[in-house]
């Protein structure tokens, strides 16, 4: 099973070998992250089942070609795509035909799960025509796919689904994931787990207890009712829908944004204005420096953060650009209030910046007032 898209896929990837695993299939794995069900990124066992995340990165600096072109699948799940990696893809279209050779590898015994609320994932399946050798199966939230999620609700901690397969109901999933982008991570492993024949019993109660990933909306630490969140976004849709998500879980709380743009595509000019709309869920924004930008500068653009904090304050709301980790600490400290939620994101090390935030939080002297007071 390889399991691909421009975003999501590591935390499908883990839910993937631990509903496998539930299911008694014993599986291998390899993931681009800690499964925290697993403490690992990676199992090696004897079984006949393999599970894999299908990166479209390039494979090494002397095979520019995308990892999962490396790999034989018999499932794989295209989630979504869109374009990222400015450093190895011209634009979309670039994108779309490295996804377009993936999903030929598919045999004809095969299947391809596709994530229907994506436009580009339609227009690449659309592209074969009648010459797709694999069965399609097509998943998401929208009314024309074979496999839906609908009454998408969260509370007590949980978010609560129902599937929908060709119009008929097929079951009813809770998971502490959340986000509708995680909603359908579990819909494309549901849909993956039955085609391996794995019970709806035993895919719900993985669903239900599986603990996701490191790095991903993790909590490092709450210090006097502030929460701080640790999450590896960096393309703007990732930012929008991690921070839409916890809006969604911390509903009634503070949602500060501490980004760093530090991966290729981050650092460049291309998503401009994309970075606008990604912080809109966020009552309050930092934005550090660019952490590459003569490399982006030779890609043909470095990422305006000066502009950017111009714009995102135009939504009349607190934003900074600060460019020093010890100055970010010490700004957040001064002003963070009791039931504030951190959301600090960055694909590095961000300067350990989450245990220094922790660490002077604690040793802060003064009150913490409440959001409301």
């Amino acid at each position: 099973m390889v399991i691909a898209g421009t975003h999501v896929k590591t935390t499908s990837t883990s839910l993937a070998a631990w509903v496998i695993a539930q299911a008694g299939l014993n599986p291998s794995f390899l993931v681009g992250g800690v499964v925290q069900n697993f403490g690992s990124s990676f199992r090696v066992t004897n079984s006949d089942y393999f599970i894999i995340e299908g990166d479209e990165y390039d494979t090494a600096y002397f095979d520019k070609g995308p990892k999962f072109m490396h790999y034989l699948p018999e499932l794989t799940i295209v989630n979504n795509i869109e374009f990222d990696h400015a450093d190895i893809y011209k634009d979309l279209d670039a994108v779309k035909l490295a996804f377009r050779r993936l999903m030929n590898l598919v045999p004809e015994k095969g299947r391809l799960i596709a994530g229907w609320d994506s436009a580009p994932v339609r227009d690449v399946v659309a592209s074969f025509g009648q010459n797709l050798f694999a069965t399609l199966e097509t998943f998401g939230t929208c009314d024309d796919a074979n496999w839906q999620a609908r009454h998408i609700d969260f509370e007590e901690g949980m978010t609560r689904f129902s599937v929908f397969r060709d119009g008929d109901k097929w079951g009813e999933f809770a998971t502490p994931l959340i986000g509708e982008f995680n909603v359908r991570n579990c819909l494309s492993v549901i849909v993956a787990a039955d085609a391996w024949g794995v019970e709806r019993k035993t895919i719900g109660d993985a669903l239900a207890t599986f603990k996701s990933v490191r790095r991903r909306c993790e909590v490092r630490g709450e210090v006097n009712g502030i929460t701080v969140i640790d999450d590896f976004a960096h393309h703007p849709t990732a930012v929008r829908e991690t921070l839409a998500a916890l809006r969604v879980k911390y509903k009634d709380r503070r949602i500060i944004a501490v980004f760093e743009p530090r991966s290729r595509t981050s650092c460049h000019a291309t998503f401009q204005e994309a970075y606008i709309d990604a912080f809109t869920p966020a009552d309050y924004v930092i934005v550090s420096r660019v952490y590459d930008a003569q490399r982006a500068a030779e890609m043909g653009g470095v990422l305006d953060i000066s502009k950017l904090i111009d714009d995102v304050a135009a939504q009349s709301k607190p934003a900074f650009a600060i460019t020093d980790v010890a100055e970010i600490v010490q700004k957040l400290t001064g002003e963070l209030r009791s039931s504030d939620v951190v959301a600090i994101m960055s694909n590095g090390a961000f300067g350990g910046i989450h245990e220094k935030l922790l660490a002077a939080l604690s040793t802060k002297v003064e009150p913490f007032v409440s959001a409301g007071g």
